[in-house]
């Protein structure tokens, strides 16, 4: 009965219109709460396609292979899917298990891998730390390692034929299914040396980009620009511009300033928030990203600030915490670390979640139980370690002293997607981690000036 309505009452099919709009994709919230991006039909390709282009994937008869494990309400997993469909290529999807995404990868194969800066710096911390178990030899080795790879990189051979992938990069690389012959990172900035330590280990194209929801991809690099650290240029058809941020010491005439893009490839505006879309977008149609960029010596952009995401100091200094976390995140002794400050205090505190398995390393040495994480015995002596060991990392990586933590306190329960601690791309919600944790806070920073 339905069948024979619907071929008696056709119903013309109207393709859309490159400006109509194809679908609302809400940001992450990691800084409040989420807003819903209107994203046009030529937004979508234009940026999609501008990263095809980057990778080389344009010209070539491959059949490329992705194993998507972000969720399509986020843009960098949604745009992969659809322009590997569009380009005929075999997209797997995994578990949805963290635990079992590396023998997702392995038995997958791909060929393409999009990456987060989370993964990478993971597969980083684990190569590094099972060198370091064997000591100097094995710290010297991951150095020369890295080294030589990337001055063969440089010089346009993506060789895997080498002594140091017989020695150590075959076996991640065979992790991942062995097939691996592009990489794409984004979502957020990577470390220049998880970024070297990757271009090594992977011998392959390796392209960071830069995006955010309202503007999908800004920048990206092409694949024979390896300056690690970098995000490359605007990708086609894209303007970019920065703008003074006075209130930081950020001027466009000294190459640093506020990001901001016009083309096709921006969003339309906050689903039913005009006053927001005025806010970000100018009215010669520019978008204000709020990050800081900077133009590298090879004309490049980096990321290098966030313009609001970040606290001021009752002495009036303004830090950025995602930068500090990510610093302090290269400690051994910590899993995850939220750092947070406020305008009443002149000082930094952070949380800590500990990393179980070096923790019961390091007991192991002082003489400990290796079975005790954390006890009433170990407590003071640890945070106080792992306090210096941060300190010293942040001195080595540039950090200005008021950009130091100066007490810190662990917490048990990790940040995670489901506990709506951590976004879909594992940055933290800062705004609920800071609500949950409220308390917490109150007392470090009680407890330091005591």
């Amino acid at each position: 009965m339905y069948i024979e309505i619907g071929r008696n009452n056709p119903i013309e099919i109207v393709p859309p219109k490159p400006a109509d709009t194809a679908m609302i994709m809400y940001t992450s919230g990691s800084t409040g709460e989420p807003k819903g991006c209107i994203i046009a039909h030529e937004t979508f390709i234009y940026s999609m396609f501008g990263v095809a282009s980057a990778i080389d994937l344009l010209n070539t008869n491959e059949t490329a292979r992705v194993l998507n494990y972000m969720p399509l309400a986020h843009l960098f997993g949604c745009g992969t899917i659809i322009s590997l469909t569009y380009l005929g290529g075999e997209i797997g999807f995994w578990q949805g298990r963290v635990d079992k995404l590396l023998d997702d990868f392995h038995d997958f194969r791909p060929t393409l891998l999009t990456m987060v800066p989370r993964l990478l710096n993971r597969l980083y911390d684990k190569a590094r730390s099972e060198l370091r178990k064997k000591g100097v030899p094995g710290r010297v080795l991951f150095r020369l390692a890295v080294q030589s790879k990337l001055a063969l990189i440089r010089r346009g051979n993506f060789s895997q034929n080498t002594i140091w992938d017989k020695l150590i990069f075959d076996k991640i690389r065979q992790s991942f299914g062995g097939q691996v012959n592009r990489i794409v990172s984004s979502s957020a900035p990577l470390s220049p040396e998880v970024c070297r330590f990757s271009r090594a280990a992977f011998s392959c194209f390796f392209v960071e980009a830069y995006g955010q929801t309202e503007c999908v991809i800004g920048c990206a690099q092409s694949v024979n620009d390896i300056e690690a650290g970098a995000t490359g240029i605007p990708t086609p058809l894209n303007y970019l511009k920065l703008v003074d941020v006075p209130e930081k010491e950020y001027y466009a005439k000294d190459g640093i300033g506020e990001i901001c893009l016009r083309s096709k490839g921006v969003f339309k505006g906050y689903l039913k928030d005009e006053a927001k879309t005025r806010e970000a977008i100018d009215e010669e149609g520019w978008l204000h990203t709020g990050d800081i960029g900077q133009w590298t010596p090879h004309k490049t952009m980096k990321i290098v600030d966030r313009k609001k995401n970040m606290y001021k100091l009752s002495q009036g200094e303004y830090v950025a915490p995602e930068k500090i976390e990510d610093i302090y995140a290269r400690s051994r002794f910590i899993s995850q670390i939220f750092v947070y400050g406020n305008s009443f205090e002149s000082f930094l505190v952070a949380i800590v979640l500990l990393n179980d398995d070096y923790i019961k390393q390091w007991a192991k040495t002082e003489g400990y139980n290796g079975d005790t994480t954390i006890s009433p015995e170990l407590n003071n002596k640890l945070k106080q370690v792992i306090l210096d060991d941060m300190i010293r990392e942040g001195k080595r990586r540039g950090l200005m002293p008021y950009e130091q933590v100066k007490a810190i306190e662990f917490f048990k329960e990790p940040f995670t997607i489901e506990n709506g601690l951590l976004t879909p791309t594992f940055k933290a919600r800062r705004y609920a981690v800071e609500k949950k944790y409220k308390e917490l806070f109150q007392n470090l920073y009680e407890s330091a000036k005591a």
